[in-house]
C-alpha cells in the first residue's frame, strides 16, 4: 500500500534513539497527512473493499470510520510501546540503525500504538469511562456502535501495515502470527477483567487473578513491541522470546505502576479509582489482598463499595499503607525484570547493546515516574 499515510510521525519518535537525520528519515516515511490519507488510492481500495468503484462509499467511510481514527490518534501518550520497538531492536542489533532499520521501526512502533489505541476505545465503552487523555471518549463523541467499529478495525489494520515493513516474506508471517496470539490474550484477559469482579473473589484468589489480567491484556502487547524490534534486528529465536519476557514483565510493572496512580490520583480525576468502582483487577485489590487480614480486607471491601464517597477508601488506604505498597510491589517487579533480562541474555550468549539497556532502563524509571 504505498498511497498509504499516517500521522503518527509524532507517536513513535525515537529522540536519544536515533540520530536526527534517521530519525528526519524515519518521519518522512510515516508521513504526515493524518488518518484521513490512511485510505488507499483507488487501485488498492478496490483490492480492499472488493468494489469497482470505491468512490462510492468513501464519503461515508469518511465520517464513520476515519473521522473517528483521527480523534482517537490525535491525543498524544506516553508511546511507551512505540518506544519498546525501537529500544529492542537496539539492544539485540549487531550493526547501528540503518535507513531501512529506522523506517521499519517506525512503522513497526506505529503498528503497535495502534493496537493500543483500538484496546482504549473498546475499554472506554466496556468500563462506561467519559473521558480520555482529557477528551470526551470517542463513543460520547461519534456513538457506541461507530467507536465500536473503529476500535476493533484498529485491531485489523496492523496485518495490513506489516506489509509495509519491507521485512523479508518469512518474517511477516511470524510477526502475524505474533500478532494474532498478542490480540488472543488481550482479548482473554479483558474477558477476565469483565467477568471476574474482584470483590466477588476469595481473598486467596485476588492477587493471582490481578496478575494474570495484567498478564494477558499490558504484558502481552509490550511483549509483542519487543519481538517486533527483535526481528527487524534479524535476531535469533532464543533471543526473541528473552525480549518477549522482558517485554511481558515490564508491561505488568507498568500496570502495577498505573494502578498507583490511578489509587493516588496520578490520572485524570474522572478516571480516579475508576477499576476499584468497577470491581476490575488491579494491583490496588492485589496489595490489599494479600497484605490485609480477612477482617481488614472485608472493610477494605465495603470501603470501596462506599465509592464515589473516598473518605472511608482514603482512611483504610492511609492506615494500611496501600499506596506504599503497592509502590514496592511495583518497584520490585520492574527491577526485577531488568536484572531477569540481563541474565537471560548473557545465559544465552547473546550480544546486547548496554547503551541500549541502560536506554530501557532509563524508559523504566520514567513509567515509575509518570504513572508512580
Amino acid at each position: 500500500m504505498k498511497n498509504v499515510s499516517l500521522n503518527l510521525s509524532n507517536e513513535v519518535s525515537a529522540e536519544r534513539i536515533f540520530s536526527d537525520q534517521a530519525k528526519n528519515q524515519e518521519q518522512r516515511n510515516i508521513g504526515r497527512e493524518g488518518l484521513r490519507s490512511m485510505l488507499p488510492k483507488t487501485e488498492r481500495m478496490a483490492e480492499l473493499l472488493g468494489l469497482d468503484d470505491p468512490s462510492i462509499v468513501q464519503d461515508v467511510l469518511r465520517g464513520a470510520l476515519l473521522d473517528p481514527l483521527a480523534e482517537a490518534t490525535s491525543t498524544r501518550g506516553k508511546r511507551i510501546r512505540g518506544q519498546l520497538v525501537t529500544l529492542g531492536y537496539r539492544l539485540v542489533s549487531d550493526t547501528p540503525a540503518s535507513v531501512l532499520a529506522t523506517k521499519q521501526c517506525g512503522w513497526c512502533a506505529a503498528i503497535v500504538e495502534l493496537i493500543h489505541t483500538g484496546s482504549l476505545v473498546i475499554d472506554d465503552i466496556e468500563d462506561g469511562s467519559s473521558v480520555r487523555r482529557g477528551r470526551p471518549a470517542l463513543h460520547l463523541q461519534f456513538g457506541v456502535p461507530i467507536a465500536v467499529n473503529a476500535g476493533n478495525w484498529l485491531y485489523f489494520w496492523p496485518f495490513e501495515l506489516l506489509r509495509e515493513t519491507e521485512l523479508p516474506v518469512d518474517k511477516i508471517f511470524f510477526l502475524y502470527e505474533h500478532c494474532h496470539r498478542t490480540l488472543l490474550r488481550a482479548h482473554f484477559g479483558q474477558a477476565v477483567d469483565l467477568g471476574a469482579p474482584v470483590s466477588s473473589l476469595p481473598q486467596h484468589r485476588v492477587a493471582p487473578v490481578c496478575l494474570a489480567s495484567m498478564k494477558l491484556k499490558t504484558g502481552a502487547l509490550m511483549g509483542f513491541a519487543t519481538i517486533l524490534g527483535g526481528v527487524i534486528a534479524r535476531a535469533s529465536e532464543g533471543a526473541l522470546l528473552i525480549l518477549d519476557q522482558f517485554g511481558q514483565d515490564l508491561g505488568v510493572s507498568l500496570q502495577m505502576f498505573d494502578d498507583l496512580g490511578n489509587l493516588i490520583g496520578k490520572c485524570e480525576p474522572a478516571k480516579r479509582y475508576e477499576d476499584l468502582r468497577l470491581s476490575r483487577p488491579s494491583w490496588v485489590w492485589a496489595c490489599a489482598a494479600k497484605s490485609a487480614s480477612s477482617k481488614a480486607y472485608a472493610e477494605f471491601c465495603t470501603a470501596v463499595g462506599s465509592l464515589p464517597d473516598a473518605h472511608k477508601l482514603e482512611s483504610w488506604s492511609e492506615a494500611h499503607n496501600l499506596a506504599e505498597r503497592v509502590r514496592v510491589y511495583a518497584r520490585g517487579y520492574l527491577d526485577a525484570a531488568f536484572r531477569q533480562l540481563k541474565e537471560r541474555l548473557d545465559s544465552a550468549n547473546v550480544r546486547w547493546s548496554k547503551r541500549a539497556f541502560e536506554d530501557l532502563r532509563e524508559l523504566g524509571e520514567e513509567i515509575a515516574v509518570a504513572y508512580g
